[in-house]
């Protein structure tokens, strides 16, 4: 969706130009599915560990002096100082600049650069997120400024957090966001963008003055909590560690993070979820069957009156027919794997006896982070093409940011290059990236499976129904991505 802001258009999932598949779809389909099945059919073959917390392999970077040299605090801070320089700059340029979204390098450097690049770093590599977080280091400044002035005292109030508000300010948060991005009739408008930033950004500081700094960047700093559990993912793990232990930088087995026995509360279920779904939405708008539904809203004779009422009001319809969509998709997910935790559990204790009798709640709260390798193959399969071509505009944009007509590194006459990636190379990489995703969240889960159940035969008996969602959640993301960009 966000390619229709700019002047080249460019598809955010599926193929701006068109591609025969070399077999029919329904041949991908099937093979993806059977894939997510042989996988399945190994781990029960060849898998018998019952894993505990933090049972994996792993490699601490820093005894590499080259890494070591990376993460010395003078240069950390070096980073730092360039996020903020960065976020200042954007923010200026969206606001005062030219009004123009492809001439403006705040609409690319948020929805191209920062959201899908970011989310790409912290999947594959680790949290680059917590390093280079502007809003957060813009605070601890004003920390150590206010500690300074007043001999030492504490700009935060340190309120104590409510224990039942988890993380729901960052579900709040995270719809809001998407909605933004998917909805929001201004996302393409840098002053617009500006504004809604600025006003997230003031209110992600008074949390910290409310609650203090790491409290909220826990449980309300959407994008910590958002790139965190993506980094889970990633091989390079950054514990934290309590003043006077060692740093780690460990290097450990994609996935290894989700797999850990660590508690996981029901907002952080919630969140997952509509990370998830909302990525698929995005995939579904541009496709003809999103058109033939949202025409059919549009034209339906039980929805004349409502409609007329809505339109009279001044209220966009689309708005509301997307807003509406977009928040039914969270439901229907979250329907889904919760009745695959209640088969799971059902299942289970009929093929095993001895299995460690478990609830719903628990195993839905177990198995939740073995999504995420799902939401981060589809994330890569359904943007890399706005990376890999809108992702280009940043060029010109870094020498003509506001759109002036300056030309300050000689990169302001690059044109982009369409062909950079081809839209079988698009095709060939989704595919890959979603069944290797799927493949490494039946592992996880399995292995979740043989900790939660204490019995490999009820651990097994219990990955039936969860292999089943994720096979159809396999074939649905292939279906979107093939599926012909609808403008």
């Amino acid at each position: 969706m966000l390619a229709a802001f700019f002047a080249t258009p460019v598809s955010a999932h599926g193929f701006g130009q068109r591609y025969d598949l070399p077999l029919p779809l329904s041949f991908w389909l099937v093979g993806a599915g059977a894939t997510v099945i042989i996988s399945f059919a190994a781990m029960a073959m060849f898998y018998r560990e019952r894993p505990g917390d933090g049972a994996y392999p792993r490699f601490n970077l820093l005894r590499l002096a080259p890494i070591r040299w990376l993460a010395h605090p003078v240069f950390v801070a070096l980073i730092r100082a360039v996020a903020v320089a960065a976020f200042v700059g954007a923010l200026y340029a969206g606001g005062t600049g030219i009004q123009v979204d492809d001439a403006n390098i705040l609409i690319v450097l948020v929805w191209v650069i920062w959201w899908v690049g970011f989310a790409f770093t912290c999947a594959l590599v680790g949290n680059l997120w917590a390093l280079v977080n502007p809003i957060r280091t813009v605070f601890v400044w004003a920390e150590a400024l206010f500690a300074w002035v007043t001999g030492g005292a504490s700009l935060s109030l340190k309120l104590a957090y409510p224990t039942w508000l988890q993380t729901w300010p960052g579900v709040v948060i995270f719809l809001g966001f998407a909605w933004a991005e998917l909805v929001w009739a201004d996302s393409g408008v840098p002053a617009s963008l500006a504004t809604a930033i600025l006003a997230y950004s003031v209110a992600t500081w008074i949390g910290m003055f409310v609650w203090g700094r790491d409290v909220w960047l826990r449980h309300g700093e959407v994008f910590s909590i958002a790139f965190g559990i993506l980094a889970r993912f990633a091989p390079l793990d950054v514990p934290a560690t309590e003043p006077g232990e060692d740093r780690q930088f460990n290097l450990r087995p994609p996935g290894a993070g989700l797999a850990a026995d660590r508690a996981v509360t029901f907002s952080l279920l919630v969140f997952v979820i509509v990370m998830l779904s909302t990525v698929t939405f995005d995939g579904y708008l541009e496709t003809s069957m999103f058109r033939a539904s949202t025409l059919a809203l549009y034209t339906s004779p039980s929805l004349a009156g409502i409609t007329t009422k809505i339109l009279n009001a001044g209220v966009p319809l689309q708005s509301i027919i997307l807003t509406t969509q977009m928040l039914l998709f969270p439901v229907v997910f979250a329907g889904a794997f919760w009745a695959t935790s209640w088969a799971m559990v059902r299942v289970a204790a009929r093929k095993a006896s001895g299995a460690q009798p478990v609830t719903v709640y628990q195993v839905a709260m177990a198995f939740v982070l073995t999504l995420v390798p799902i939401a981060v193959a589809y994330h890569l399969s359904h943007y890399v093409s706005l990376l890999v071509i809108t992702g280009q505009l940043i060029v010109p944009l870094i020498s003509d940011p506001m759109g002036l007509g300056w030309d300050l590194f000689g990169t302001a006459d690059y044109r982009l290059n369409i062909g950079l990636v081809s839209a079988g190379a698009v095709w060939y990489f989704s595919v890959t990236a979603i069944v290797v995703g799927h493949a490494i969240a039946v592992f996880l889960s399995h292995s979740v499976a043989v900790r939660i159940f204490g019995n490999r035969e009820a651990a097994l008996a219990s990955q039936i129904p969860m292999v089943g969602l994720m096979v159809a959640y396999t074939m649905l993301s292939l279906w979107i991505v093939a599926q012909p960009i609808v403008g």
